[in-house]
């Protein structure tokens, strides 16, 4: 005996004639794919704009420590991408580029200036990019995306956000509450629209065993941390990968300063193609130049001065100790570059030797002193 055939419930329209519905497809919405269906229907699927590196439909991340250069690392990537040249010797996808600059828009538009690039596009949104309002942010990137593509239909997207923290209005972005609905959101939008989002990130990790168990990896395809180097160098390391090999450092980069108008604005000044496997233990690296000319002054100043403090109490021992201004200004001396160069390299030499417990830093005047921590090993 036959099933009964289901009831189909129509309601016309007055006025209109009779159109009977068809019955409603029973799937859900599911469907069973082969690799080529799926690849049929969605964005670009094996589309990479850097070879073995990124692909369309994808959230990457860029991290680094503060001041490490992760502004000046994405603007290179984007010009790179915008002119269709190798990056580290890999293949490129000519790419509109469009810059959300959460935290400082002027100095994006600085280093643009400073390597004559006028394809990028700083993004202006009278709303902001408001990343502690999902819904909201999702709809400006795909606006966003929207205008890019119509720019040149020809080309891939890449939305860039810069950083991470400021789009979350200054939120810890190791708060899943906020983090997890707006990554999630942007992966999304990559995904549905075929481009690429990459998402600055400030991170205090120092070598490649500290490259795990961040939020932000967890929901990209593809992550490259800025390490400090020798000379001045930074290496670019790529964690996790799910285009090519990951692990591994792809090379380094050098950064100068350009004068633009009244200021500075930091850019890449070499890179070097560097594609080697990288260790999980943290390699003990030479130190730095700068920071051994600033190892000679802090010690001639210690050895000179007359100043002593009690850190540990009116009942403690004394110190010797040397203010930092008048150690900064000897170094400046000695230095040559822009004032925002020296100012750079006089503040991450000074913690250099700090987080080496080399010197200690207190309270004395307006900027602090210093004197010997623990004895050189």
């Amino acid at each position: 005996m036959m099933a009964p055939l289901p009831t189909i419930k129509v309601k016309n329209e007055p006025g209109k004639p009779f159109k009977p519905l068809e019955a409603a497809n029973d799937n859900n919405g599911i469907q069973l794919l082969s690799y080529e269906e799926f690849k049929a229907q969605e964005h670009g699927t094996a589309d990479a704009i850097i070879k073995g590196l990124v692909r369309t439909g994808t959230l990457i991340a860029v991290g680094g420590r503060p001041g490490a250069g992760k502004t000046a690392l994405m603007v290179a990537i984007a010009d790179t991408l915008d002119r269709g040249e190798p990056f580290f010797g890999r293949d490129t996808k000519q790419t509109t580029v469009a810059y959300i600059a959460a935290e400082d828009g002027s100095d994006v538009a600085n280093r643009l200036e400073a390597i004559g690039n006028t394809s990028i596009k700083i993004v202006k949104s009278a709303e902001g990019f408001p990343l502690t309002n999902p819904k909201k942010a999702v709809a400006i990137a795909k606006e966003i995306v929207k205008q890019a593509k119509a720019l040149d239909p020809d080309r891939h997207v890449m939305l860039v956000v810069d950083t991470l923290r400021a789009a979350l209005g200054g939120q810890s972005v190791l708060d899943d509450k906020y983090t997890s609905p707006a990554l999630n959101g942007l992966r999304e939008v990559a995904e549905s629209e075929g481009v690429v989002i990459a998402v600055l990130n400030h991170t205090n990790r120092e070598n490649t065993k500290a490259t795990k168990g961040e939020t932000l990896e967890a929901v990209t395809a593809l992550e490259l941390v800025l390490l400090d180097g020798d000379g001045g160098w930074y290496t670019v390391y790529v964690g996790k990968n799910r285009t090519g090999p990951g692990q591994r450092n792809i090379g380094r980069v050098r950064y100068t300063s350009v004068q633009v108008g009244d200021v500075t604005a930091a850019i890449i000044d070499e890179m070097v193609a560097d594609d080697t496997p990288a260790s999980d233990e943290p390699k003990e690296r030479k130190t730095p130049d700068n920071a051994r000319l600033l190892e000679g002054i802090i010690r001639t100043a210690l050895i000179d001065s007359q100043t002593y403090l009690t850190p540990f109490g009116s009942e403690g021992p004394k110190v010797k100790a040397a203010d930092i201004a008048t150690i900064r200004e000897q170094f400046y001396a000695r230095k040559a570059g822009l004032a925002d160069s020296k100012l750079k390299a006089f503040n991450r030499s000074l913690e250099h030797w700090l987080r080496k417990e080399w010197i200690v830093k207190g309270d004395f005047g307006i900027e602090g002193a210093i004197w010997f921590g623990k004895p050189d090993t």
